[in-house]
């Protein structure tokens, strides 16, 4: 991440698309590595508690091109008429997405799909006939086309029996880390400074949570004490306390 994706990071501060979705894929990562208490392979997206997207990871493979890792995974869209069926997967961990981000994974899919697939799109892909690549950016449509559904299952997929009802449903897709460009933003450095910088720029916002960076809920909620800081809801304001209260002018 670049120094400033870091701070928003450290903050716990979700109104960076692009910082959420580079989170997302570090906890998918490290999750499918087992670095964390026990090694997880399912991953469920979700949205405002609705789970939209399923993510298998049977395998992790080096990226000696890139240096780095890639999750050789498979991707199911859920209806979510029925979202309960994700259950029969296994061990799920859920991931909740933040803001526009469900709409950048819609963007990214196709091109994880892309990235890796063995297969031809056939005459009667979805992406022709709409003329879109996604087809939707929506939590409740899937992006992607049919071609690919079904097909280049590993070995290692395979193995899992608790995956067999989805293996006619799930698109290959290869994810690895999307790295920052030095000469775009800092990176390597996280200093004190650009701490600072971040801390400004949300405590003089009224217009976002300074905690979250969240709306309200409905509407925000100003300190009692400086009436300079703005927060979506009562939790947030006490978990940001610590931070504001050097700041705060009563």
């Amino acid at each position: 991440m670049t120094d400033r994706e870091r701070a928003l990071r450290a903050r716990d501060i979700r109104t960076d698309t692009l910082a959420n979705i580079k989170t997302t894929i570090h906890e998918i990562l490290i999750n499918a590595a087992g670095i964390r208490q026990h090694k997880l392979q399912v991953f469920g997206l979700h949205v405002g508690g609705n789970v939209s997207t399923v993510i298998f990871v049977p395998t992790l493979r080096f990226d000696l091109a890139s240096h780095t890792l890639v999750a050789d995974a498979y991707v199911l869209h859920v209806n979510l008429d029925n979202p309960g069926k994700v259950a029969v997967f296994g061990d799920l961990l859920c991931v909740e997405l933040w803001g526009e981000e469900i709409a950048a994974w819609n963007r990214l899919l196709p091109a994880l799909a892309e990235r890796c697939r063995t297969w031809k799109h056939g005459p009667n892909c979805e992406f022709l006939a709409k003329t879109s690549i996604p087809l939707s950016l929506k939590h409740k449509i899937d992006p992607l086309c049919s071609c690919g559904k079904g097909k280049d299952i590993s070995e290692a997929f395979k193995k899992e029996k608790e995956w067999e009802s989805a293996t006619p449903f799930v698109t290959r897709i290869a994810i690895s880390p999307i790295f920052g460009l030095p000469y775009v933003e800092s990176i390597g450095g996280f200093t004190d400074k650009m701490a600072q910088e971040v801390d400004k720029q949300f405590e003089e916002r009224r217009d976002i949570c300074a905690r979250c960076g969240g709306p309200g809920k409905p509407r925000l909620l100003v300190c009692g004490a400086c009436k300079s800081a703005s927060y979506c809801s009562v939790g947030c304001q006490k978990e940001d306390w610590k931070k504001h209260k050097p700041t705060c002018k009563k």
